[in-house]
């Protein structure tokens, strides 16, 4: 069977540039991909005003869409894309800067944007393992990995690369680890070394000696907001279309203790999560607020999702480089139209250090009763610090500040039974807000685990390790689909940290309709993914799904699992850990069909009546849209689709399975209109080249 989507499959595979330096670093980087635990996040060097150390993703909304970040969280949720940026306008003292030309500024070098502009110079993502190959139907779905392996690594992956940033001459060296281990899959860990070399360039752009600023001290407050807008995981439901940034999202923080203990006894968290739009339609229940973005019809929350960051570590000088507990110096907000973009004053500094009235640490943002204006952001504040540049004495200063970024959500069984009871009018608008915020409280644990794992990475130590996800190959087959899997070498089956052979179990899940959860196209079903199979006997590498439907998309994904005996320090200890399922999802679906028949007496049209949104009423749920299906076709025919009055819009000649599909368009790639169509079965031969009689089915298209 033919599928559009092979196509744009094959264009995205293409585009992966053919390399010659494997694993190594690169001046011009692809993307790389922060994909092993439940965020999926990208580093695309040519967005943003500051290479890679300062992101835009706008995913749905902006100018440039197709160009930007793309951060999502969780994985498998449909929009479950969040707004996200990164921002960090390095605050001098009123001592200034000089410039290239040795003038002195009082804020900033060039320009007078309030963000680092700059340059990558080079990136470099290393992985514990390389990402597994997996093959849907013969086709490969995974593009090749051009980056580094190193089974030694502390992490799960690590994405390394410096920036030079041309307002200040600083180069930034950030280093970001993610983790499959389910404890640790919902943050990653940014450490940042800023460096004062007096760079205004990076070295291939260097020409003369305006390139670089002149020997001196800077005093300075470094400012860093992981900006989050959570409402672009589902405003498009609540309110029809979405807005250009998160203007109905909410950013306040916390201070907490740790219960885990690590690398600090207590965090300071930034969060956001979303808000009430004012401007939202009343729903069926009467009420306007459209805190966590409700389904109109069902009343699932689609945005409770309630990222956050915090500080993990803040070196007390250039020459001390043991954690300042004292910091953060403040947690200061700002918002991104009315600051960000529109206050270039110098006085701006003072409110992204948190000097300004509303003081270091205010307890909530000054407009929380409000509507923002173009997106909040909350800065956590490290400083004040001085780096000297010296080029006589070869002195080049440097500080290092790490934080963790997670997300915490209520999950899907409440989003969804919560918005359930407040569209039926059983609970309050403030009650599904309370419910709402023990998304913080998931928030909180996540960063605490962060910073347990802050702790053990600093001394050198790893993170408890799951077994790495074996390759996979999926296969259609006659009312069947088989799943099979494959380590690429014996050394999968040991520990990662210990090297010591844990291996447990194999795990097989399937998601039928559609890949995420939620998809329109499942047609709010709640259809989830499920495990469908588990074994303990790790020759057993074969799964052949019987319970299947024909016409319909399934998804699969396997997993490995270990016994727990390699983990007694883990945060639940022993625990038996599961790789990523996220890591062999095979994107593109498998489809059942059944073997050409030997006649044609038995042919049907599916659904009849159809409709734009294919096979999505009833119990048949395909999850592709614009699908009609022929089934009990013959083994060999040829199918015309005629108009009622007697037009031909498609042909289609067909060889091999007893089903075949129509994407509803004619052959000059026109979608059909409403009304009655004639199938005409004909040319029909068995496998032994049998002829049979014509046949015609009657069918209506709705769209």
């Amino acid at each position: 069977m033919k599928r559009s989507y092979l196509t744009s499959l094959f264009i995205i595979t293409l585009l992966v540039p053919a390399l010659s330096v494997f694993g190594q670093r690169r001046q011009n980087p692809p993307i790389m991909n922060l994909d092993v635990g439940r965020i999926n996040m990208t580093f695309n060097k040519l967005t943003g005003d500051g290479g890679l150390q300062s992101m835009y993703s706008w995913n749905l909304t902006g100018s440039n869409a197709s160009k930007t970040e793309i951060f999502y969280y969780p994985a498998d949720r449909w929009q479950s894309n969040m707004l996200y940026q990164i921002f960090n306008p390095l605050s001098l003292d009123n001592n200034g800067i000089l410039n290239e030309k040795g003038v002195k500024q009082v804020s900033y070098v060039s320009g007078g944007a309030l963000t680092n502009s700059g340059t990558t110079d080079w990136g470099l993502e290393t992985r514990r393992y390389r990402p597994p190959h997996i093959v849907v139907d013969g086709l490969t779905v995974d593009a090749p990995y051009l980056w580094a392996v190193d089974p030694n690594l502390k992490s799960d992956i690590k994405i390394e690369f410096e920036d030079v940033l041309n307002q200040f001459g600083i180069r930034s060296h950030v280093e970001v680890y993610g983790f499959s281990n389910p404890d640790h899959a919902d943050y990653f860990i940014w450490k940042a070394t800023h460096k004062f070399t007096g760079e205004l360039k990076i070295p291939r752009q260097t020409a003369n000696s305006l390139d670089s600023i002149p020997d001196q001290t800077i005093r300075f407050w470094w400012p860093m907001s992981f900006s989050f807008g959570p409402t672009k995981a589902g405003e498009r439901n609540a309110l029809g279309g979405f807005s250009f940034e998160g203007e109905d999202d909410y950013d306040s923080w916390i201070k907490v203790p740790s219960k885990l203990g690590g690398a600090r006894d207590s965090l300071y968290i930034a969060y956001y999560r979303d808000a009430n739009n004012p401007n939202a339609q009343p729903f069926t229940n009467g009420s306007q607020d459209d805190t966590g973005d409700p389904d109109r019809t069902s009343g699932h929350l689609y945005s409770t999702q309630i990222p956050g960051f915090t500080l993990l570590h803040a070196d007390k000088s250039y020459q001390d480089h043991s954690d300042d507990r004292t910091q953060p110096y403040s947690m200061a907000h700002a918002s991104i139209e009315t600051d960000l973009w529109g206050d270039h004053s110098n006085g701006v500094r003072l409110k992204y250090r948190g000097d300004d009235a509303n003081g270091h640490f205010p307890v909530e943002p000054p407009t929380s009763g409000g509507k923002y204006n173009k997106g909040p952001m909350r800065f956590i504040t490290a400083g004040p610090y001085e780096l000297t540049k010296d080029k006589a004495l070869g002195r080049v200063d440097s500080v290092t500040l790490v934080y963790a970024v997670g997300a915490g959500d209520i999950g899907w069984a409440k989003a969804d039974s919560i918005g359930k009871l407040w569209l039926q009018g059983k609970i309050t608008n403030q009650e599904k807000l309370d419910y709402m915020l023990k998304g913080r409280d998931s928030l909180v644990q996540t960063l605490d685990r962060a910073n347990w794992a802050w702790g053990r990475l600093s001394k050198g130590q790893s993170v408890p390790a799951t077994p790495p996800a074996p390759d996979m190959t999926v296969t259609s087959g006659d009312d069947k689909i088989t799943v099979s899997w494959s380590y690429p070498d014996p050394a999968y089956f040991n520990d990662a940290v210990t090297k010591v052979d844990d291996w447990y179990a194999w795990r097989v899940y399937r998601k039928k309709g559609a890949l995420l959860v939620d998809d329109p196209l499942d047609q709010r079903s709640g259809a989830q993914w499920e495990l469908v199979y588990e074994t303990k006997d790790r020759s057993q590498t074969t799964y052949v799904d019987k319970n299947v439907q024909r016409g319909v998309d399934y998804y699969y994904a396997v997993t490995a699992v270990d016994n727990g005996t390699q983990n007694p320090d883990d945060i639940i200890p022993n625990q038996k850990l599961e790789s990523s399922r996220f890591a062999t999802r095979s994107m593109i679906p498998a489809v059942p069909y059944r073997a050409g028949l030997d006649n044609a007496d038995l042919v049907r049209v599916v659904p009849n009546p159809a409709s734009r949104y294919g096979h999505r009423t009833g119990a048949l749920n395909s999850g592709t849209p614009d699908r009609i299906s022929f089934f009990n076709l013959p083994y060999k025919c040829t199918l015309k689709i005629f108009t009622e009055t007697g037009d031909l819009v498609k042909t289609i000649e067909h060889l091999g399975t007893a089903d075949d599909d129509w994407d509803q368009k004619t052959d000059g790639n026109q979608y059909v209109s409403t009304g009655i169509y004639i199938l005409a079965v004909t040319d029909v031969q068995s496998v032994t080249g049998k002829s049979s009689d014509n046949q015609f089915v009657k069918f209506i298209i709705v769209r």
